[in-house]
């Protein structure tokens, strides 16, 4: 007859569970901060390029010529 009381000892498999659950964590946490710190290289980039266009702009505007005279008669 089988003992009602003596349990099977599974502490290895609960074990072996423990340590590929902490290794998988371990890689997706490696596999975020790698992914999260391309994505700020790629913005910095972008960042540094960002108004490039008003450089182009720049020599297609023209300075507004006035007199001071039409400035007084604006102002009154």
């Amino acid at each position: 007859m089988k003992n009602p009381f003596k349990h099977k000892d599974n502490s290895g498999i609960l074990i072996s569970g423990l340590l590929i659950g902490a290794m998988f964590a371990g890689a997706i946490t490696y596999l975020f901060i790698k992914k999260r710190s391309e994505i700020e290289e790629a913005a910095d980039e972008l960042k540094s390029h960002a108004q490039d266009y008003l450089k182009k702009k720049e020599a297609k505007l023209k300075k507004h010529k006035s007199d001071i005279e039409d400035i007084i008669e604006e102002h009154k």
